[in-house]
């Protein structure tokens, strides 16, 4: 947005402030500045001219031969192409010597004619929109006269960034902006003018109807007897400069009034609609727009209604065609309202069409400014245009009221927030000056009671830290001294769920080299489907068909299966993990019971099925004793099929299953990768952190010289290795033993259906040398308590 600091002006006094402060200051406290112009630098010796003669050229057939007074003593001649030049015309001139916005006047021959200077066009100046001739000026003007004594064309331009004022529907106009200014520089602000309506009470009310609770609210004025047709200089001089085009006096005053005060206004040709009708399209509607343009108006859309229910314009997005003003127009219906900024969003997008109204009406526009921009809409074309008729009462349907919003604070709490003391006084002069109304509730306690005015109440203004905001960036944020807090230090516990997933994390990474990902939480339910995964969501979308991803999911393993999916052609050995989200169930309230689990997939060309298997175990007992410190069980008792239905197990601790791990299923990873192995592993971390932790006892280290001892044991090739394990463990003994399986050796022929186990013990006395008579001792003793379980020394 484009702010004209000539416009400011009008309703601050910044004289002795130097324009890079002014920018600076309005930066850092209010919005951010894209940029800055300087306007008029390139318009150099422009003056008033009155055309002497006028000759058609010999050798074209539009341009003239003009002899003009520019006031300089001789008359000068000059080639014009223009229509409406006449004898008598005053215009702007450009002299010899002189800038036209970076064109440089020269002496010239045009089509064979000499040509000393230029009669200026408005467009070409830069001060209106016309392009059919050049300027005509007032009669009364003095020829020779600047053109910078006649108009403000020197002027600095401040753009805005739109995205900056988003939340502040008030700065969408100049006296908003000046209302800032006036506030950061502490200068009076200047009421704007108005006329008062009040005086029309007694004329007959207009027939408007709101059938929508999307228009908030609608006030409208008929005037008639308008005479004028063309704007001011000043007024077209400022909407060229702040990117408008100066269309017609009624078109360019709405336009005025909207930049001015941010309240979009528009004008009907009251010959044409009498009333208004303000309601929602039950069907789609085709409505040509005053740009000759044929828009769809969709089912819902806020549209405004002649008296007969026929659409005259998109509310707050662009009038009708059909009641639009045109030259012959006398008579005006004011329209000034209010809608949901939504409703007016959803409209403009639906049908592509973004205009400089629906912008501000999307920002929550204050519905106390409808009347105040009627009125001073009816003031500004008074001053053009003495002899206009209000012809109805301001007919005011107020149908949505804002909350208002009274907020307590106190100078405590201020300095709490805002790291600086501040005086009463010196708070309660910034939200005045910004529009607050301020009452001292407490003077010891130095407290305030603050009402917070409309227009920063739509969606602005409502809890103490934002009056916090508003006073300390006016106080200037530039003025806040960084300084250390002062706090005890104190030593924080870390969370154990998230000192186990980066202990794990870790582990994997650095001592196992998998590569970690993230996932979101959605199962894959197509991808799923495509491999033969059986998995089920707790929850499900309604609407999965573009992503794929179709319910929460209650397994983590098939997404990282997925994931190796997408990866197998990059790598022929590849390992991935994540600890991540799942939900298996839903609580009494309805709510998803989220947990934490540690999925790992192993997928290998060269590595057989048993290699990744014993790996994942390899993995699973890192975990258990160096970081979870706790011991597991395996159990082949695995229904997951989404498992190998041999070669997987059930991973527990006492009673509670942690989790589980395997070999994929054959079928799945058929149909991932024939070339392939491929073993998964997934572990509850929450169930983890529930297992009693082992107890570490600490043994003195023995003086005297240790024995290895190997023992063969037979078993039945039924009988798990678990049950082999937890007999070695419960076998005590007066040494310090340590035992190992070192080997497994099968044969059908020798042992039939018998295993062979080759058990290793690490045998060490506490007081003395053993002797081969200890040996044998522990050996005798060990071989029988074996046989309780159903184990035979092998020959």
């Amino acid at each position: 947005m484009l702010i004209s600091l000539n416009w400011i002006k009008d309703y601050v006094d910044l004289s002795g402030i130097e324009v890079d402060e002014l920018v600076k200051r309005f930066g850092l406290s209010t919005a951010e500045v894209e940029g800055v112009e300087y306007k008029g630098k390139e318009l150099e010796n422009i003056v008033v001219a009155e055309i002497l003669t006028v000759e058609n050229h010999p050798n074209s057939d539009h341009l003239h031969i003009l002899t003009v007074d520019d006031g300089s003593g001789a008359p000068v001649q000059v080639v014009c192409g223009a229509p409406n030049v006449r004898v008598g015309l005053k215009t702007y001139f450009a002299r010899v010597g002189g800038n036209v916005n970076g064109l440089k006047i020269k002496p010239a021959k045009l089509a064979g004619v000499d040509s000393y200077g230029m009669c200026c066009g408005g467009n070409e100046l830069g001060i209106e929109s016309d392009t059919s001739g050049i300027v005509e000026l007032d009669a009364s003007l003095p020829v020779g006269k600047d053109i910078k004594e006649i108009l403000p064309v020197d002027d600095v331009l401040i753009e805005v960034d739109n995205k900056s004022l988003t939340n502040r529907p008030d700065l969408w106009g100049h006296y908003g902006i000046a209302r800032e200014f006036a506030t950061i520089f502490k200068r009076e602000l200047k009421p704007i003018e108005r006329e008062d309506l009040t005086q029309y009470a007694s004329l007959a009310p207009l027939d408007i109807k709101v059938e929508t609770d999307k228009c908030y609210r609608y006030c409208g004025l008929t005037v008639d007897n308008v005479k004028a047709k063309v704007s001011t200089p000043l007024m077209k001089l400022r909407l060229n400069y702040c990117g408008m085009r100066d269309i017609n006096l009624l078109a360019d005053m709405t336009n005025y009034l909207m930049l001015e005060m941010g309240q979009p206004m528009h004008a009907f040709d009251n010959s044409v609609v009498k009333g208004i009708t303000v309601i929602e399209a039950d069907k789609n509607l085709d409505m040509e727009t005053l740009e000759h343009e044929v828009h769809t108006i969709e089912s819902g859309a806020v549209v405004i209604c002649d008296d007969h229910r026929e659409p005259v314009a998109i509310a707050g997005v662009k009038g009708g065609l059909k009641s639009g003003i045109s030259e012959d127009t006398t008579s005006l219906l004011l329209e000034s309202a209010c809608f949901d900024c939504v409703a007016i969003r959803k409209t403009s997008r639906k049908i592509g069409l973004i205009t400089d109204a629906s912008l501000r009406y999307e920002k929550s526009l204050d519905p106390e400014m409808c009347a105040t921009a009627i009125e001073r809409l009816i003031y500004l074309l008074r001053q053009v245009d003495k002899d206009i008729k209000v012809t109805s009462s301001l007919t005011d349907v107020y149908k949505y009221h804002y909350p208002k919003h009274i907020i307590d604070i106190d100078t405590d709490f201020l300095s709490r927030r805002g790291g600086v003391n501040l005086s009463l006084a010196e708070v309660k002069d910034t939200l005045v000056r910004l529009g607050f109304e301020v009452s001292v509730l407490d003077e010891e306690k130095e407290s305030l009671r603050v009402a917070v005015p409309s227009y920063r109440g739509t969606k602005d203004i409502s809890i103490k830290e934002d009056l916090v905001e508003e006073i300390f960036r006016m106080y200037g944020y530039d003025n806040i001294k960084s300084k250390p807090m002062s706090m005890p230090l104190q030593p924080v516990d870390q969370i154990p769920t998230h000192t186990v997933e980066y202990e794990i994390k870790y582990a994997l990474a650095s001592q196992f080299d998998l590569n970690e990902v993230h996932s979101y939480i959605w199962n894959y339910v197509e991808y799923n489907k495509s491999v033969g995964i059986e998995e089920q969501s707790v929850l499900h979308l309604l609407d999965s068909s573009k992503s794929g991803q179709g319910g929460l999911r209650s397994h983590l393993a098939p997404t990282i299966i997925k994931f190796v999916d997408d990866n197998k052609n990059k790598y022929p050995d590849l390992g991935i993990f994540e600890i991540g989200r799942v939900v298996d169930n839903i609580d009494e309230n309805n709510l998803a019971v989220e947990k934490k689990k540690l999925a790992i997939v192993l997928a290998s060309e060269k590595d057989s099925e048993k290699t990744l298997y014993f790996r994942l175990k390899e993995i699973v007992e890192y975990i258990a004793r160096h970081i979870m410190h706790i011991s597991v069980d395996y159990s082949l008792t695995n229904q997951n099929k989404l498992y190998h239905p041999v070669n997987s197990c059930e991973i527990t601790a006492g009673d509670l299953v942690l989790g589980e791990m395997g070999v994929l299923h054959p079928a799945i990873a058929k149909n991932i990768d024939k070339r392939k192995t491929f073993a998964v592993l997934e572990l509850d971390v929450n169930k983890m952190l529930e297992v009693k932790k082992n107890v570490f006892r600490l043994t003195p280290t023995s003086k005297f010289q240790s024995v290895s001892v190997d023992f063969n044991f037979v078993a039945d090739k039924n009988m798990p290795y678990g049950e082999i394990e937890k007999a070695l463990s419960d076998f005590k003994a007066s040494y310090i033993l340590e035992h190992s399986l070192k080997d497994i050796y099968k044969n059908d022929e020798v042992l039939k259906d018998k295993i062979s186990y080759t058990i290793n013990f690490v045998i060490t006395p506490k007081d003395k040398t053993l002797e081969s008579s200890d040996i044998e001792k522990f050996s005798t003793r060990l071989i029988k308590s074996m046989e309780t379980i159903g184990l035979t020394l092998r020959a």
